[in-house]
């Protein structure tokens, strides 16, 4: 592994730069004074891909991927980014059904890939706290096996050659905006309210996250950047992520992290569940903050996903390793306060990532309690795949350490249309009018930043 050290430049800079560049992916702490933004990555020119699609089965997904991965497994530098290179990639929702075999969803075959990972041989890690820039490479070739220094110094070159070229044309793209429409309308998504609360009810479920369904036509790739520069400025979430895949461009602006797990087994879970507005007032802002905090409600949904993670992770972590290190805590992020718990394991010596994630994917803070019944109700009630929203994206490094965000606030820009969903976490106490209100309210604060009007169907 080599590494070269290079002048302080800001991601967005770089990212401006490269971003028309093949296999182009930014995993972007774009709030970098989160305690959990300290770094950002950028990677193009991917010498390997993995698909596993609906068509694909199921049975023969682990030992495949774990096949493929493996050819990119070597050492990395002692003190250096958490990721020198690795895989990145994304998870759809409804790949669920690779490890939870009774998950049979409606929708699934509307999914032609369910999950897509690239082998990311030369990386560029921005550290915002030490306001450092380094690009890493272990000289991997398509086919992995054997560093190559040589190869890794000719990679490292090219990659300084075309971080210091000249900016290429950019701008504001031009052609009309076209409105956003939803679905399902008012009347539908009251129904599902009401059928929701009706199986909480009857004991199926203590909650579930029902979701809305935002589409306009396809957009370019160029209009899709340019959309995220603008959304990352305005939201600033700590797990950020924008991605050029061959089925599909990801613009995630997600604040929430579904796992991490260090080299040396060290896992950590942090479900949200729990949000306030922030005011300019200071004292207004701590009585939304104490607000937050005191929440039965809150509190409750809050604990009940903690519960559901801890039961997750104990089944790939070692006996009594799992357990809370934070509770109910108020992380303050620039416009928000969210509720946060995190969970903390080790993994079992017999288990790896692809255990790990098929434990808690997808996360139970946006399923519901429990997990598959609310997943079956979800697939009930919602008009069609969710994609990649509430999937994960995120890597997996040379060394096997992994980081994985939950894909929440998410535009999915598809050949057949740009895709957005916003849900609501329905309970018993759950009224059908303000949760109408609330997924509106969430999606017109995204689609308004990417600089388009919303309609109704």
């Amino acid at each position: 592994m080599l590494r070269q050290d290079l002048p302080w430049r800001e991601p967005a800079e770089l990212a401006r730069k490269l971003h028309r560049q093949p296999g182009f992916v930014w995993l972007d702490s774009a709030d970098a004074a989160f305690h959990q933004g300290r770094y950002s990555y950028i990677a193009i020119n991917p010498v390997s891909r993995f698909q596993w699609g609906c068509r694909d089965s199921a049975a023969d997904f682990a030992g495949a991927f774990r096949a493929w991965r493996n050819r990119f497994q070597t050492d990395v530098i002692s003190g250096g980014a958490p990721f020198q290179g690795g895989v990145i990639g994304y998870v759809s929702y409804e790949a669920a059904r690779i490890w939870m075999r009774d998950f049979h969803s409606r929708h699934a075959s509307s999914c032609d890939v369910f999950l897509e990972f690239s082998a990311y041989d030369t990386v560029l890690a921005f550290d915002h706290q030490g306001q450092s820039l380094s690009v890493y490479s272990a000289g991997l070739s398509g086919r992995g096996c054997q560093p190559d220094p040589l190869l890794a110094r000719q990679n490292i070159t090219q990659l300084v050659a075309s971080i210091s070229e000249n900016d290429a044309p950019y701008g504001i793209c031009e052609g009309e905006e076209a409105d956003w429409s939803i679905s399902p309308q008012q009347a539908d998504y009251t129904e599902s309210v009401s059928a929701t609360r009706d199986a909480i009810l009857d004991g199926e479920i203590y909650q579930a996250n029902i979701a809305t369904l935002w589409t306009r036509p396809s957009r370019s790739a160029e209009h899709a950047f340019n959309d995220y520069l603008g959304l990352r400025d305005k939201t600033q979430a700590g797990f950020s992520a924008f991605g050029a895949f061959s089925n599909r461009t990801i613009a995630c602006l997600s604040p929430e992290r579904l796992v991490a797990m260090t080299s040396e087994g060290a896992v950590r879970a942090e479900p949200i569940k729990g949000t306030a507005r922030r005011s300019s007032d200071p004292d207004e802002d701590q009585k939304a903050a104490d607000a937050l905090s005191a929440s039965d409600k809150d509190r409750a949904e809050n604990i009940m996903i903690v519960d559901l993670l801890r039961n997750d992770l104990s089944r790939v972590c070692q006996p009594e390793s799992v357990h809370v290190s934070r509770l109910c805590r108020v992380e303050p992020l620039p416009n928000l306060f969210h509720l946060v718990s995190t969970i903390e394991g080790k993994l079992s010596s017999d288990k790896d990532v692809v255990d790990l994630l098929g434990a808690v994917f997808p996360g139970g803070s946006i399923t519901g309690a429990p997990k598959l019944r609310a997943m079956e109700i979800i697939d009930q009630l919602e008009p069609a795949a969710r994609g990649a929203f509430c999937g994960a994206f995120g890597y997996i490094g040379h060394d096997g350490a992994c980081d994985f965000n939950i894909m929440i606030r998410t535009i999915d820009h598809m050949p057949e249309g740009d895709r957005y969903w916003s849900g609501a976490g329905i309970t018993l106490l759950s009224d059908a009018a303000a949760e109408w209100d609330e997924v509106r309210l969430k999606a017109e604060r995204i689609l308004g930043a990417a600089r388009a009007g919303v309609s109704e169907a």
